[in-house]
């Protein structure tokens, strides 16, 4: 269900571009046209996020020790942030590949639609990873 949420936001915001293209067709951003450029700058984020994702994963490990810590784990929820911690950083990878496939001329105009759609996904995950570790992070401050 979690991998499904952290899935959906790509083509769900894909199919409201395309519908907000065909009725006014000045909100075209012309992307495609630009799929090389773009492709380095989403290739970039994925690997700038990556390490991101490494330094705050730092932060979590600072907050091991205290109570509310220990009180997430023991509810199960410690499980579940490792997950979606690495199908992000799984997704990033995937991301990262996809953007370099976009330099190929084999892949065509889909190419840069499913980059899109997975640079979209890739924020939604990082926001909610990083909001769950701040917020333990803050929690934890405030029990010690």
């Amino acid at each position: 269900m979690l991998v499904l949420m952290t899935l959906i936001p790509g083509p769900i915001s894909y199919l409201i571009y395309e519908r907000s293209v065909t009725k006014w067709p000045n909100l075209a951003l012309g992307l495609s046209d630009k799929s090389q450029a773009l492709a380095s700058i989403i290739a970039s984020f994925s690997f700038t996020t990556l390490g991101f994702l490494a330094a705050i994963i730092t932060i979590l490990f600072a907050v091991t020790t205290t109570p509310s810590f220990k009180n997430y784990a023991r509810k199960g929820y410690l499980d579940l942030l490792f997950f979606l911690y690495f199908f992000t950083l799984f997704s990033l990878v995937v991301t990262a590949f996809v953007s370099l496939g976009t330099f190929s001329s084999a892949v065509g105009p889909w190419g840069v639609r499913v980059l899109i759609m997975c640079f979209v996904n890739n924020i939604i995950q990082v926001a909610l990873i990083t909001l769950v570790i701040c917020n333990l992070a803050r929690n934890s401050s405030k029990t010690t």
